[in-house]
């Protein structure tokens, strides 16, 4: 009875080492660094408030409204995507060339941007996909000179539809990146 236990733990044991292992995967490379913006010296002498005008602040009707007007006027349109995509198209990244120029003009400004998705597929699959959305989005905007932190995203997947309904045109207009203007 002793000699059987002995071989029990002796062949447990035996199996325990000699089982083969997969080896640990290698770590994936870090990514590039992104590029520091250069500061540039500026040697004009400073205004006073008498050359303060409408020309000086650019455009004047951005400075007189709040975030919230700037939002509902939907300064910034959302850009749509195709079905269980998060590529941008040729017209998404014209749009958002117009938003890259505008944030330009207005350096001040910091947003959100949103990724949504249709009601297709499970919850946590449009949450990753809305994800992917939005940082594409973010990421082309950097591609334009926009800082990165002048920007962060939020996936809602399916969460937030902007129209309610089944069909192709309501799941396409669902299928997009709403942004959010939060600074001015």
């Amino acid at each position: 009875m002793k000699l059987r236990a002995i071989f029990t733990v002796c062949a447990v044991v035996l199996l325990a080492v000699s089982c083969h292992k997969a080896p640990a995967p290698n770590p994936s490379p870090a990514p590039p660094p992104q590029p520091k913006p250069e500061a540039q010296t500026v040697t004009e002498s400073p205004l006073d408030n008498s050359e303060i005008n409408e020309n000086t602040l650019g455009n004047n009707t951005f400075s007189g409204k709040s975030v919230d007007d700037l939002n509902r006027e939907e300064t910034l349109q959302d850009v749509y995507f195709d079905f269980d995509k998060s590529v941008l198209t040729g017209s998404t990244r014209d749009m958002l060339a117009k938003h890259a120029e505008w944030l330009q003009q207005h350096p001040s400004v910091k947003i959100v941007i949103e990724g949504h998705c249709d009601e297709r597929g499970t919850e946590q699959y449009n949450m990753a996909l809305g994800d992917r959305r939005a940082t594409s989005v973010k990421n082309y905007l950097i591609s334009l000179g926009i800082l990165s932190t002048r920007m962060r995203t939020i996936s809602y997947g399916e969460m937030r539809p902007k129209v309610q309904g089944d069909g192709e045109w309501a799941w396409s207009q669902n299928r997009r990146c709403h942004f959010v203007i939060v600074e001015k």
